[in-house]
């Protein structure tokens, strides 16, 4: 800095000393610049918290946010180009659902739900990503461009105004001791700037549209997530739905432990029957003859999951029974309680139509629950 320099910065300093400490008063400036300069600093800290607000609503976990900006910090020091996406809770959910149903297997609905659940979960999560990118690219990236440009020029702006009006008002306090030129040229300094800053700061506070359009961009980037996210789970939602008729309509299964036979080796007293053996006792030189035991063994009952089929069934108009119902009449259908029947008409407001598997007939409405209504007429 150049000796004439280092002196407007004393005489700056020295004027704000003067006011701050010894109650001089600076030139005012006038309102209209003080209501644009406060409004700045509005803005200002306004672009500051609402990109900070909404990093925290598309990434809300703190750690996570911490680790993945350590991590950028070193791959820039590195120069690598290295981009982590932030792991999204509803695909790290998803992805636990998906590896308990593989364990599970196809043969347990359960294990299938989870997987159904599991999948819905990681589409989810993929729906936020791209929410991540479009908000980021069409909302936050706008902000900081403005931040960083228009704004910055108005804070270097208003900073140079203030330091000129600290200039000018030196000179005036020792007007007599410097020439009269020295303060006239200090006051045309102040004022251009005074003007730029001026100029500068009502272009930027009359462009609302700049300001609008990233507020649209981030409602609409929320409306395609949210509506993504619906459809998604609408399908699960309808996925579930036949899975849970399917499980509700298989038939009851009961619980037979397999008896194994007295002697029939070093795990024989696995399933070991203390009636059997006291009710037919046998030596040790029976056993050894090779003689056949008599077991008493059961298997469990075999069934096959039905979701498919009732997949099918929930492709078109039917009814599940809520109570069992027996006909009185030859144009009436019996059925069982849990029964899902194919509807085929409606009578009136107390009859429906219906087939259950070879057998069609009338079916009181309230013994059955509608799944899936019959077309409107």
């Amino acid at each position: 800095m150049s000796v004439s320099g280092m002196k407007k910065q004393f005489h700056k300093a020295s004027q704000l000393l003067n006011e701050r400490l010894m109650g001089a008063e600076g030139t005012k400036l006038d309102e209209d610049f003080l209501k644009m300069e406060k409004t700045v600093a509005v803005m200002n800290a306004l672009l500051c918290e609402l990109m900070s607000r909404t990093s925290e609503l598309l990434h809300p976990n703190p750690a996570y946010r911490a680790k993945l900006s350590m991590l950028s910090t070193v791959s820039r020091i590195r120069g690598q180009a290295q981009t982590l996406a932030y792991p999204q809770t509803e695909g790290m959910l998803g992805k636990c659902m998906l590896f308990y149903g593989q364990e599970l297997g196809p043969a347990s609905d359960f294990g299938g739900a989870l997987m159904d659940v599991g999948g819905a979960l990681q589409k989810v999560g993929e729906a936020k990503d791209v929410l991540d990118v479009g908000i980021k690219r069409t909302f936050i990236d706008p902000l900081q461009g403005l931040q960083q440009s228009d704004m910055k020029q108005i804070k270097y702006q208003l900073k140079k105004v203030n330091g000129q009006r600290l200039d000018f008002d030196y000179h005036k306090r020792r007007r007599g001791k410097v020439s009269t030129e020295s303060v006239r040229l200090a006051w045309d300094k102040f004022m251009t700037y005074k003007e730029l800053a001026e100029r500068s700061m009502f272009v930027r506070l009359d462009s609302d549209v700049d300001l609008i359009g990233p507020l649209a961009a981030l409602i609409a980037a929320l409306l395609d997530f949210h509506r993504n996210a619906q459809r998604i789970l609408l399908d699960l939602q309808r996925n579930l739905q036949a899975r849970l008729t399917a499980a509700s309509n298989k038939p009851a299964r009961q619980f037979r432990s397999e008896k194994l036979p007295v002697g029939a080796g070093p795990s024989s007293t696995v399933g070991f029957d203390p009636q059997l053996s006291a009710a037919a006792p046998r030596s040790s030189a029976n056993l050894d003859s090779g003689e056949e035991s008599s077991v008493i063994t059961s298997t469990p009952d075999s069934f096959v999951s039905n979701f498919a089929d009732c997949k099918l069934l929930m492709n078109q108009p039917c009814c599940r029974a809520i109570f069992s119902f027996t006909s009185k009449r030859d144009d009436e259908l019996d059925f069982s309680e849990g029964e899902l029947i194919i509807l085929t008409g409606q009578v009136d407001g107390d009859w429906l139509e219906g087939t259950l598997g070879e057998r069609s007939g009338l079916l009181p409405v309230s013994y059955v629950e509608v799944l899936v209504p019959l077309p409107l007429p």
